[in-house]
Protein backbone atom coordinates (compact mmCIF):
# COMPACT_ATOMS: atom_id res chain seq x y z
CA UNK A 1 0.00 0.00 0.00
CA UNK A 2 2.82 2.36 0.95
CA UNK A 3 4.55 1.62 -2.35
CA UNK A 4 1.37 2.55 -4.22
CA UNK A 5 1.10 5.80 -2.25
CA UNK A 6 4.74 6.59 -2.99
CA UNK A 7 4.13 6.01 -6.71
CA UNK A 8 1.02 8.19 -6.67
CA UNK A 9 2.75 10.98 -4.76
CA UNK A 10 5.71 10.81 -7.17
CA UNK A 11 3.40 10.96 -10.20
CA UNK A 12 1.55 13.97 -8.78
CA UNK A 13 4.87 15.63 -8.03
CA UNK A 14 6.08 15.11 -11.59
CA UNK A 15 2.84 16.55 -12.98
CA UNK A 16 3.04 19.58 -10.70
CA UNK A 17 6.69 20.10 -11.63
CA UNK A 18 5.94 19.82 -15.36
CA UNK A 19 3.03 22.24 -14.99
CA UNK A 20 5.20 24.68 -13.09
CA UNK A 21 7.94 24.44 -15.73
CA UNK A 22 5.41 25.04 -18.51
CA UNK A 23 3.99 28.05 -16.70
CA UNK A 24 7.48 29.37 -16.02
CA UNK A 25 8.54 28.87 -19.64
CA UNK A 26 5.42 30.61 -20.94
CA UNK A 27 5.92 33.50 -18.54
CA UNK A 28 9.59 33.70 -19.50
CA UNK A 29 8.69 33.71 -23.22
CA UNK A 30 6.17 36.49 -22.65
CA UNK A 31 8.77 38.49 -20.72
CA UNK A 32 11.32 37.99 -23.51
CA UNK A 33 8.74 39.04 -26.12
CA UNK A 34 7.90 42.17 -24.12
CA UNK A 35 11.59 43.07 -23.95
CA UNK A 36 11.99 42.54 -27.71
CA UNK A 37 8.98 44.79 -28.38
CA UNK A 38 10.29 47.54 -26.10
CA UNK A 39 13.72 47.48 -27.74
CA UNK A 40 12.14 47.36 -31.20
CA UNK A 41 10.19 50.52 -30.36
CA UNK A 42 13.48 52.28 -29.69
CA UNK A 43 14.96 51.00 -32.96
CA UNK A 44 11.90 52.24 -34.85
CA UNK A 45 12.66 50.70 -38.24
CA UNK A 46 14.09 47.81 -40.22
CA UNK A 47 15.68 47.39 -43.63
CA UNK A 48 14.27 44.43 -45.55
CA UNK A 49 16.15 43.03 -48.54
CA UNK A 50 13.86 40.80 -50.59
CA UNK A 51 12.39 39.93 -53.95
CA UNK A 52 8.73 40.60 -53.16
CA UNK A 53 7.03 42.79 -55.75
CA UNK A 54 6.14 46.30 -54.63
CA UNK A 55 2.40 45.59 -54.59
CA UNK A 56 2.75 42.30 -52.70
CA UNK A 57 5.08 43.65 -50.05
CA UNK A 58 2.92 46.76 -49.55
CA UNK A 59 -0.02 44.63 -48.38
CA UNK A 60 2.24 42.49 -46.21
CA UNK A 61 3.82 45.54 -44.57
CA UNK A 62 0.37 47.02 -43.98
CA UNK A 63 -0.64 43.90 -42.04
CA UNK A 64 2.65 43.93 -40.13
CA UNK A 65 2.24 47.60 -39.21
CA UNK A 66 -1.30 46.95 -38.00
CA UNK A 67 0.37 44.85 -35.31
CA UNK A 68 3.56 46.87 -34.90
CA UNK A 69 2.80 50.47 -35.99
CA UNK A 70 6.00 51.75 -34.40
CA UNK A 71 8.30 49.99 -36.92
CA UNK A 72 8.96 51.57 -40.31
CA UNK A 73 9.81 48.97 -42.95
CA UNK A 74 12.29 50.04 -45.64
CA UNK A 75 12.16 47.57 -48.52
CA UNK A 76 14.93 47.08 -51.07
CA UNK A 77 13.75 44.91 -53.97
CA UNK A 78 16.06 43.19 -56.45
CA UNK A 79 16.64 39.80 -58.05
CA UNK A 80 18.20 37.07 -55.91
CA UNK A 81 21.66 37.15 -57.52
CA UNK A 82 21.81 40.95 -57.37
CA UNK A 83 20.81 40.95 -53.70
CA UNK A 84 23.41 38.28 -52.94
CA UNK A 85 26.11 40.30 -54.68
CA UNK A 86 25.06 43.48 -52.88
CA UNK A 87 25.07 41.86 -49.44
CA UNK A 88 28.51 40.34 -49.99
CA UNK A 89 29.90 43.64 -51.30
CA UNK A 90 28.49 45.54 -48.31
CA UNK A 91 29.90 42.95 -45.94
CA UNK A 92 33.35 43.19 -47.51
CA UNK A 93 33.22 46.97 -47.18
CA UNK A 94 32.28 46.70 -43.51
CA UNK A 95 28.75 48.03 -44.11
CA UNK A 96 25.80 46.40 -42.38
CA UNK A 97 22.58 47.79 -43.79
CA UNK A 98 20.16 44.87 -44.04
CA UNK A 99 18.20 43.56 -41.06
CA UNK A 100 16.09 40.85 -42.68
CA UNK A 101 17.14 39.10 -45.90
CA UNK A 102 14.83 37.02 -48.10
CA UNK A 103 16.38 35.18 -51.04
CA UNK A 104 15.87 32.18 -53.27
CA UNK A 105 17.62 29.04 -52.01
CA UNK A 106 20.92 29.01 -53.93
CA UNK A 107 21.96 32.64 -53.38
CA UNK A 108 20.69 32.37 -49.80
CA UNK A 109 22.79 29.25 -49.20
CA UNK A 110 25.87 31.10 -50.45
CA UNK A 111 25.18 33.77 -47.80
CA UNK A 112 24.58 31.13 -45.13
CA UNK A 113 27.94 29.49 -45.90
CA UNK A 114 29.66 32.87 -45.62
CA UNK A 115 28.14 33.51 -42.19
CA UNK A 116 25.83 36.33 -43.24
CA UNK A 117 22.80 35.03 -41.32
CA UNK A 118 22.49 35.20 -37.54
CA UNK A 119 21.21 32.31 -35.47
CA UNK A 120 17.68 33.07 -34.31
CA UNK A 121 15.21 30.30 -33.52
CA UNK A 122 11.90 31.99 -34.17
CA UNK A 123 9.12 30.49 -32.05
CA UNK A 124 7.03 30.33 -35.24
CA UNK A 125 9.52 28.06 -37.00
CA UNK A 126 8.64 25.11 -34.76
CA UNK A 127 5.63 24.12 -36.88
CA UNK A 128 7.60 24.05 -40.15
CA UNK A 129 8.51 20.59 -41.49
CA UNK A 130 12.05 19.26 -41.36
CA UNK A 131 14.02 20.30 -44.42
CA UNK A 132 12.29 23.65 -44.67
CA UNK A 133 14.21 25.27 -41.82
CA UNK A 134 17.77 25.37 -40.57
CA UNK A 135 18.19 23.40 -37.30
CA UNK A 136 20.46 26.17 -36.02
CA UNK A 137 17.87 28.86 -36.74
CA UNK A 138 19.69 30.74 -39.48
CA UNK A 139 16.77 30.52 -41.90
CA UNK A 140 13.24 29.26 -42.45
CA UNK A 141 11.38 28.80 -45.74
CA UNK A 142 9.05 31.77 -46.18
CA UNK A 143 7.47 30.18 -49.25
CA UNK A 144 8.05 27.87 -52.22
CA UNK A 145 7.77 28.64 -55.91
CA UNK A 146 7.27 25.79 -58.37
CA UNK A 147 9.32 26.25 -61.54
CA UNK A 148 7.29 25.13 -64.58
CA UNK A 149 6.74 25.39 -68.31
CA UNK A 150 4.06 27.99 -69.07
CA UNK A 151 2.41 28.77 -72.38
CA UNK A 152 -0.08 31.02 -74.14
CA UNK A 153 -3.23 28.99 -74.79
CA UNK A 154 -3.91 30.92 -78.00
CA UNK A 155 -0.60 29.73 -79.43
CA UNK A 156 -0.15 26.27 -77.88
CA UNK A 157 -2.82 23.58 -77.73
CA UNK A 158 -3.49 21.75 -74.43
CA UNK A 159 -1.43 18.56 -74.32
CA UNK A 160 0.94 19.76 -77.04
CA UNK A 161 3.67 20.11 -74.41
CA UNK A 162 3.79 17.39 -71.78
CA UNK A 163 7.46 17.14 -70.89
CA UNK A 164 10.71 19.09 -70.91
CA UNK A 165 11.78 17.13 -74.01
CA UNK A 166 8.85 18.57 -75.95
CA UNK A 167 10.51 21.99 -75.81
CA UNK A 168 13.13 20.72 -78.29
CA UNK A 169 10.57 20.52 -81.11
CA UNK A 170 11.85 22.78 -83.94
CA UNK A 171 8.43 24.45 -84.16
CA UNK A 172 9.15 26.28 -80.88
CA UNK A 173 12.46 27.77 -82.03
CA UNK A 174 12.49 31.51 -81.41
CA UNK A 175 9.21 31.38 -79.47
CA UNK A 176 10.46 30.76 -75.93
CA UNK A 177 11.84 32.89 -73.12
CA UNK A 178 13.80 32.26 -69.93
CA UNK A 179 15.16 34.33 -67.06
CA UNK A 180 18.81 35.33 -67.47
CA UNK A 181 19.61 34.08 -63.95
CA UNK A 182 18.15 30.56 -63.76
CA UNK A 183 21.14 28.82 -62.20
CA UNK A 184 19.21 27.00 -59.46
CA UNK A 185 16.68 25.48 -61.86
CA UNK A 186 19.57 24.56 -64.18
CA UNK A 187 21.53 22.79 -61.42
CA UNK A 188 18.55 20.81 -60.13
CA UNK A 189 17.56 19.73 -63.64
CA UNK A 190 21.12 18.44 -64.20
CA UNK A 191 20.86 16.48 -60.97
CA UNK A 192 17.49 14.98 -61.94
CA UNK A 193 18.48 14.18 -65.53
CA UNK A 194 22.03 13.14 -64.79
CA UNK A 195 24.88 15.50 -65.58
CA UNK A 196 25.85 14.22 -69.06
CA UNK A 197 22.29 13.89 -70.35
CA UNK A 198 21.29 17.13 -68.63
CA UNK A 199 24.08 19.19 -70.19
CA UNK A 200 23.23 17.82 -73.63
CA UNK A 201 19.58 18.70 -73.11
CA UNK A 202 20.44 22.24 -71.99
CA UNK A 203 22.65 22.79 -75.05
CA UNK A 204 19.86 21.58 -77.32
CA UNK A 205 17.42 23.85 -75.50
CA UNK A 206 19.75 26.84 -75.90
CA UNK A 207 19.91 26.10 -79.63
CA UNK A 208 16.17 26.89 -79.74
CA UNK A 209 17.11 30.59 -79.79
CA UNK A 210 15.62 31.54 -76.42
CA UNK A 211 14.92 35.11 -75.42
CA UNK A 212 16.54 36.31 -72.18
CA UNK A 213 14.50 38.44 -69.78
CA UNK A 214 14.69 39.46 -66.13
CA UNK A 215 11.87 38.91 -63.65
CA UNK A 216 9.43 36.01 -63.55
CA UNK A 217 6.37 38.22 -63.16
CA UNK A 218 7.33 40.20 -66.26
CA UNK A 219 7.91 37.03 -68.24
CA UNK A 220 4.51 35.64 -67.24
CA UNK A 221 2.91 38.86 -68.45
CA UNK A 222 4.79 38.60 -71.77
CA UNK A 223 3.45 35.09 -72.28
CA UNK A 224 -0.08 36.25 -71.45
CA UNK A 225 0.29 39.11 -73.95
CA UNK A 226 1.44 36.72 -76.68
CA UNK A 227 4.93 38.26 -76.96
CA UNK A 228 6.29 34.72 -76.72
CA UNK A 229 4.45 31.40 -76.85
CA UNK A 230 6.31 29.54 -74.09
CA UNK A 231 8.05 30.48 -70.84
CA UNK A 232 10.68 28.19 -69.31
CA UNK A 233 11.00 27.87 -65.53
CA UNK A 234 8.21 30.33 -64.79
CA UNK A 235 6.42 30.22 -61.45
CA UNK A 236 3.15 28.27 -61.39
CA UNK A 237 1.59 30.56 -58.73
CA UNK A 238 2.07 33.55 -61.06
CA UNK A 239 0.43 31.68 -63.91
CA UNK A 240 -2.51 30.81 -61.65
CA UNK A 241 -2.82 34.48 -60.74
CA UNK A 242 -3.06 35.42 -64.43
CA UNK A 243 -5.52 32.59 -65.08
CA UNK A 244 -7.75 33.99 -62.33
CA UNK A 245 -7.77 37.24 -64.30
CA UNK A 246 -8.80 35.29 -67.42
CA UNK A 247 -5.46 35.63 -69.17
CA UNK A 248 -4.82 32.99 -71.90
CA UNK A 249 -2.13 31.08 -70.00
CA UNK A 250 -1.60 27.60 -68.59
CA UNK A 251 1.25 25.59 -67.08
CA UNK A 252 2.49 22.03 -67.51
CA UNK A 253 2.70 19.40 -64.79
CA UNK A 254 6.01 18.00 -65.94
CA UNK A 255 7.83 15.22 -64.13
CA UNK A 256 9.49 16.64 -62.16
CA UNK A 257 8.58 20.19 -61.17
CA UNK A 258 11.49 21.88 -59.39
CA UNK A 259 10.41 23.51 -56.11
CA UNK A 260 12.47 26.60 -55.30
CA UNK A 261 12.78 27.48 -51.61
CA UNK A 262 12.65 31.14 -50.63
CA UNK A 263 14.45 31.54 -47.34
CA UNK A 264 14.21 34.28 -44.77
CA UNK A 265 16.60 35.13 -41.96
CA UNK A 266 18.14 37.92 -39.89
CA UNK A 267 21.47 39.43 -40.88
CA UNK A 268 24.37 38.64 -38.56
CA UNK A 269 25.04 42.29 -37.71
CA UNK A 270 21.56 43.68 -38.20
CA UNK A 271 21.36 47.36 -37.19
CA UNK A 272 17.84 46.80 -35.82
CA UNK A 273 17.92 43.21 -34.49
CA UNK A 274 14.81 43.35 -32.30
CA UNK A 275 12.59 44.89 -34.95
CA UNK A 276 14.01 42.26 -37.31
CA UNK A 277 12.90 39.48 -34.95
CA UNK A 278 9.35 40.83 -34.86
CA UNK A 279 9.29 41.11 -38.66
CA UNK A 280 10.57 37.56 -39.20
CA UNK A 281 8.25 36.12 -36.54
CA UNK A 282 5.28 37.78 -38.24
CA UNK A 283 6.36 36.54 -41.67
CA UNK A 284 6.49 32.96 -40.36
CA UNK A 285 3.25 33.18 -38.35
CA UNK A 286 -0.04 31.85 -39.66
CA UNK A 287 -1.29 35.40 -40.13
CA UNK A 288 1.82 36.39 -42.07
CA UNK A 289 1.81 33.22 -44.16
CA UNK A 290 -1.84 33.68 -45.10
CA UNK A 291 -0.96 37.15 -46.34
CA UNK A 292 2.00 35.79 -48.33
CA UNK A 293 -0.16 33.03 -49.83
CA UNK A 294 -2.66 35.64 -51.07
CA UNK A 295 -0.15 36.44 -53.80
CA UNK A 296 -0.20 32.78 -54.90
CA UNK A 297 2.98 31.80 -53.09
CA UNK A 298 3.08 28.32 -51.57
CA UNK A 299 3.43 28.26 -47.77
CA UNK A 300 5.13 25.39 -45.97
CA UNK A 301 3.13 25.92 -42.77
CA UNK A 302 0.87 22.86 -42.39
CA UNK A 303 -2.07 25.10 -41.40
CA UNK A 304 -1.87 27.35 -44.51
CA UNK A 305 -3.05 25.85 -47.82
CA UNK A 306 -2.10 27.22 -51.27
CA UNK A 307 -4.56 29.08 -53.45
CA UNK A 308 -5.63 27.23 -55.51
CA UNK A 309 -4.93 23.75 -54.03
CA UNK A 310 -4.08 22.53 -57.56
CA UNK A 311 -0.70 24.21 -57.18
CA UNK A 312 0.47 21.14 -55.27
CA UNK A 313 -2.18 18.46 -55.87
CA UNK A 314 -0.93 15.81 -58.28
CA UNK A 315 2.37 17.65 -58.79
CA UNK A 316 5.68 15.81 -58.38
CA UNK A 317 7.63 18.58 -56.66
CA UNK A 318 11.38 18.03 -56.48
CA UNK A 319 12.66 20.30 -53.69
CA UNK A 320 15.74 22.24 -54.67
CA UNK A 321 18.91 20.65 -53.33
CA UNK A 322 20.61 23.57 -51.59
CA UNK A 323 23.87 21.66 -51.26
CA UNK A 324 24.32 22.17 -55.00
CA UNK A 325 24.78 25.86 -54.23
CA UNK A 326 28.31 25.12 -53.03
CA UNK A 327 29.26 24.77 -56.69
CA UNK A 328 27.38 27.97 -57.51
CA UNK A 329 30.14 29.88 -59.32
CA UNK A 330 30.79 27.09 -61.81
CA UNK A 331 27.08 26.37 -62.28
CA UNK A 332 26.40 30.04 -62.95
CA UNK A 333 29.17 30.19 -65.54
CA UNK A 334 27.98 26.96 -67.17
CA UNK A 335 24.43 28.30 -67.44
CA UNK A 336 25.58 31.61 -68.88
CA UNK A 337 28.00 29.97 -71.31
CA UNK A 338 25.39 27.55 -72.62
CA UNK A 339 22.46 29.94 -72.92
CA UNK A 340 24.31 33.14 -73.81
CA UNK A 341 25.49 31.47 -77.01
CA UNK A 342 22.04 30.33 -78.07
CA UNK A 343 19.90 33.18 -76.73
CA UNK A 344 19.42 36.85 -77.48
Amino acid sequence: MWAQWKTSILAVGILLYASACTTFNEASAQTDQSKIIEMAKKEGEIVFYGGFSVSDVAQFIQRFNAKYPFIKVNHLRAGAEKLMTRVLAERQAGKHTADVIQLRGFPAQVLVDKGVFAKYLSPESRVYPKGFKDPEGRWTTLYVQTSVIAYNTNAVRPGEIKSWEDLLNPKWKGHMLIDREETEWFANMLEVMGKERGLKYMQNLADQNLSFHEGHSLMAQLIAAGERKIGIALYAPRIEDLKAKRAPVEWVRTNPVIGLLYLGGIAEKAPHPNAAKLFLDFALSREGQIEISRSRRISMRPDVKPDPPGLVEGVNIHPSNLELARGYDKLYKDFQNIFANGSH
